[in-house]
């Protein structure tokens, strides 16, 4: 081929557009309108979670007002518990304590609003691909299958419904692809059949005799703790650090938030204040916990992800220069 003509032929083939991916066919299009239909979508509907042993009945009714998110979590097993939440911001009603806790979302998993970063971020450190589609209460959906690339973070199987790409069931799985944890919608109503007014909380008339706690909304808002985790695992990158007060805790304990936009970890640091907390490390279910003394500190690492995962952010904690 002549100079001239390989040019024109370079030319050519640099001007043809490009050949987008079928959007029913392309699993990071579905993960996108997963992703879109929980922040956007309008529904009502009743779900249970299980891991392990452990299973919740929850309630969740989401609406969107002038761009916000409003949304109402009911805990329908045990002691009555709320969350409502505008966004980010979270008041969380604890009738037995009578008290109103004000804190804010940075990487709670809120089914079916499971994504903590953009799908494209999401898809880096999974293999993705389409699966069935199945009937589920009633609605036709697709399973999206996440692959992990690694060992630092478990497999994921997500159904969209088919119209709206909201999620309809997520299953978490292990190593021998055993389901570890589920999230699954036994009743569900979309679009004008759920009332703006199903987000308001059930104890509003009767919180003007409760607590109203702030000190968790002030701490979420971040603050230098000096630490930091070296190395981090791949994939996971930081998104929070504060300073937080717990229960039985003289002091505030340092902790630094580390996600790779599907699962999370927390990594905290406290005073040992003299006791010996030797190496250990253990994984139940999706919950991995990972502990060892750094000096006078005690860091431990807590976290919905393999125990390596655990291991590898702990052992990297240092003080940050």
């Amino acid at each position: 081929m002549k100079p001239r003509h390989l040019l024109i032929t370079l030319a050519v083939a640099g001007s043809l557009p490009a050949i987008a991916a079928d959007p029913n066919t392309d699993p990071l299009a579905w993960l996108q309108r997963a992703a879109t239909a929980a922040k956007s979508s309008t529904y009502s509907g009743t779900f249970v979670h299980t891991s392990g042993e452990r299973t919740q009945t929850m309630r969740v009714t989401h609406v969107v007002v002038g761009g916000d998110e409003h949304e109402r979590i009911q805990s329908l097993d045990g002691p009555p518990q709320e969350i409502v939440r505008r966004n980010d911001e979270m008041f969380c009603y604890l009738p037995d304590a009578k008290t109103v806790r004000l804190d804010r979302r940075v990487t709670a998993r809120f089914f079916p609003s499971i994504f903590r970063a953009a799908p494209e971020a999401i898809a880096q450190n999974y293999d993705l691909k389409l699966g069935k589609v199945e009937r589920v209460i009633g609605y036709e959906c697709q399973w999206i299958r996440l692959e992990p690339r690694d060992a630092l973070r478990f497999a994921q199987r997500l159904c969209a419904e088919l119209a709206s790409g909201l999620l309809m069931r997520a299953k978490t799985l292990n190593e021998k692809n055993q389901v570890i944890e589920q999230f699954t919608f036994t009743e569900l109503k979309l679009g004008p059949q759920v009332a703006r007014s199903d987000v308001r909380s059930t104890f509003s008339a009767q919180i003007r005799q409760w607590t109203t706690d702030k000190r968790p909304l002030e701490e979420a808002k971040g603050a230098d703790t000096g630490w930091m985790v070296a190395n981090p695992p791949a994939g996971y990158r930081q998104v929070s650090e504060m300073r937080r007060t717990f229960p039985g805790r003289e002091q505030p304990v340092s902790q630094i938030v580390l996600t790779d936009g599907l699962a999370s970890m927390s990594v905290f640091v406290e005073p040992a204040n003299g006791a010996v907390r030797p190496e250990a490390s253990s994984e139940d279910g999706t919950t991995s916990y990972y502990v060892r003394p750094s000096g006078d500190q005690v860091i431990t690492v807590l976290g919905e992800v393999p125990a390596a995962a655990v291991q590898q952010a702990g052992r990297g904690v240092q003080r940050r220069p």
